[in-house]
């Protein structure tokens, strides 16, 4: 092994600042049979480092030109800290977890030459109940530097975010986590390595199950959003990824990852949300490559296992159109090929009949000596569009439907003496359900 007896604060040095596709947290790690020459690996988040909008690629092999910045600690002068570049991600994915090994165009010995040493991967995950501790370094303070954070470990649960469904997350209630924190190894002693990676949080997110809102469920439970919860992955396979000469290679005896195959699923829409309206006029359309042999099944996420074989239906064609559920709720479509369950693809989507809460309408109003600029605030997912109009305080009416157009985010602007106005808004949500018009009078 190459790591040596150094102090805890020296070994924070292998956690970098990685700046790829998005700018994330990254940890430079010993892997079994490394050499002083063999190449340089770090981890971190799959949607750190490639495409975010992906949720059943696997991706092998992939040039990628990204940095990652190294002791970056509080008690340290800016001229200390040491800069590396990335050559490839070996390995990638957002499907059923949130994970990068990537090699970088330097060996162990120009990281060590710097002073940075790799953190080992632990051997078990701690009990539930156990403290543990995260690094990274997020965003939301003035100061981006490594920060600490910590908490107790929760359940395994199966997490949805947006468009990605993630089995056997660990809970875990870490404050202060935001953007940057992405990627930080969790720990219970540095000394006896890092098990987990922050994948997601519920910290500040808005709706359920939505970009920034992720969500967790089990057989017979609907799916609920949990105040204040951080979700981790497990990372203890990742020794398994690599062989004797301490290279990564798939091929290596117990490889424990899913290799990519010419069999791809997507879902027609971008946008997952649907509307009653579009249940009853449209057909739910998602697509299956190579779909020989090929199988699926609609399901509400609380209805979901990942080992259930039953309630499939064959895919016949490479496009595949059928009814949408008339339920409102989360939903799973699971393809399988081959019978193989446990190489199943998703694809998740949301039936939404109710329109957002009227109240969570809000207008910003920018006060100068001419008049007022406004504009209506938007809040993902409950908030995506708005239908507006104004006129008189007397005579304009926010209940007749005549006179809405669509705010193209483009402020409106009134002069005092144009003042009183009334100001009529109606809200959309993400799956196109509109709010009953909320109104404001600017007055002088």
């Amino acid at each position: 092994m190459l790591t040596i007896d150094i102090d805890t604060n020296k070994k924070l040095y292998a956690i970098g600042q990685f700046k790829g596709s998005s700018t994330c947290t990254a940890t430079y790690i010993e892997i079994p049979n490394q050499s002083i020459d063999s190449p340089a690996y770090i981890i971190t988040n799959g949607h750190c480092a490639i495409d975010f909008f992906e949720d059943n690629a696997i991706n092998v092999d992939v040039p990628l030109y990204a940095t990652i910045l190294f002791k970056q600690l509080e008690n340290l002068s800016e001229n200390e800290s040491v800069q590396f570049t990335t050559k490839r991600i070996v390995y990638s994915t957002m499907k059923g977890t949130d994970l990068a090994i990537i090699e970088l165009n330097h060996t162990n010995r120009a990281l060590q030459n710097a002073g940075i040493y790799p953190l080992p991967i632990a051997n078990s995950i701690p009990a539930t109940g156990t403290k543990v501790q995260a690094y990274g370094y997020p965003l939301a303070f003035s100061s981006v530097f490594l920060r600490s954070t910590s908490g107790e470990i929760g359940e395994q649960s199966t997490v949805a975010e947006f468009i990605w469904l993630w089995n056997k997350m660990y809970a875990a209630n870490l404050p202060n986590i935001s953007p940057g924190s992405s990627g930080s190894p969790v720990f219970t002693d540095l000394s006896k390595g890092i098990w987990g990676l922050v994948n997601t949080t519920t910290i500040g997110g808005l709706g359920t199950c939505e970009l920034g809102s992720p969500c967790e469920f089990s057989i017979n439970k609907p799916p609920i959003q949990k105040n204040n919860t951080t979700y981790i992955l497990d990372i203890l396979k990742i020794k398994d990824c690599f062989n004797a000469k301490g290279s990564f290679d798939m091929n290596a005896e117990h490889f424990p990852y899913e290799k990519p195959s010419d069999f791809t699923v997507s879902l027609q829409d971008n946008v997952r949300n649907f509307n009653s309206t579009t249940a009853k006029t449209n057909k739910l359309i998602f697509n299956v490559n190579n779909h020989s042999n090929t199988s699926y099944k609609i399901e509400l996420f609380e209805n979901y296992h990942p080992a259930n074989t039953n309630g499939f239906n064959p895919v016949q064609a490479t496009t595949v159109k059928t009814d949408f559920p008339t339920q409102e709720g989360f939903y799973i479509i699971s393809i399988i090929k081959d019978h193989k369950i446990d190489q199943a693809k998703y694809l998740t989507f949301k039936m939404d009949y109710t329109p957002p809460a009227i109240d969570l309408i809000k207008l910003n109003q920018i006060a100068s000596t001419e008049g007022y600029e406004i504009s209506p605030i938007f809040a993902y997912p409950e908030l995506t569009q708005f239908n507006w109009k104004f006129g008189s305080k007397d005579t304009c009416n926010c209940n007749e439907d005549k006179d809405y157009g669509i705010y193209n985010r483009i402020p409106k602007n009134f002069t005092k003496a144009a003042l009183p106005v009334r100001v009529c808004i109606k809200g959309l949500d993400l799956a196109g359900n509109e709010t009953a018009p909320k109104e404001f009078l600017i007055l002088k």
